[in-house]
């Protein structure tokens, strides 16, 4: 083996055991973040074991400044990728999940209902530039930069909305589960 391909192999290997490193050090973090942003566990430990397979995939891991932020802006990313991977082939509003067995309980129907009916009145609460804000995110799937665009507002002034909606029906929603669970 030539002196430059033995150094490149050590370099390849150094890089990929740093990866496993940071991976390790940083995975029960990763997958609680990624299940806070999902409904289903395992697609939270599957994101975060795919976030780490793209990392080992990087070319030149030397560019890479904060791997633990880039690590974190893989999974984010895929949590945007499968989100709109599912929303294309699903534009009826049904999980995908239920979709897949061939007779979806009456109870998960009835549960996405209620989800469903609790994200609508909370949406109801929202100044109309919010709710505006969050239907072209969520409805047609448009970046900030976009919604920025149509509403004729600063890029800053859509995260502000889009925030500020998103933490009002995770609150809503968090206020009806803990309602059902303490009822009969």
């Amino acid at each position: 083996m030539r002196p430059g391909r033995q150094r490149q192999g050590r370099s390849e290997v150094r890089e990929k055991a740093e990866a496993e490193q940071l991976f390790a050090d940083h995975r029960d973090r990763l997958e609680a973040h990624l299940r806070a942003r999902l409904a289903n566990p395992q697609d939270a430990a599957e994101l975060a074991q795919e976030a780490y397979l793209r990392l080992l995939r990087v070319k030149r891991p030397d560019l890479v400044r904060h791997p633990q932020a880039y690590l974190f802006r893989i999974a984010r990313n895929l949590v945007h990728e499968m989100y709109a991977g599912r929303r294309a082939h699903n534009d009826a509003g049904v999980d995908p999940d239920l979709l897949e067995s061939e007779d979806p309980s009456p109870y998960d129907l009835a549960v996405l209902a209620n989800q469903r009916e609790a994200v609508e009145r909370a949406m109801k609460e929202l100044p109309p530039k919010c709710q505006a804000a969050l239907l072209l995110r969520w409805r047609e799937g448009l970046t900030q930069q976009e919604i920025a665009e149509r509403m004729g507002l600063s890029r800053q002034m859509v995260q502000k909305y889009l925030a500020a909606g998103i933490a009002h029906c995770r609150k809503r929603l968090r206020r009806t589960a803990a309602g059902k669970r303490g009822s009969p």
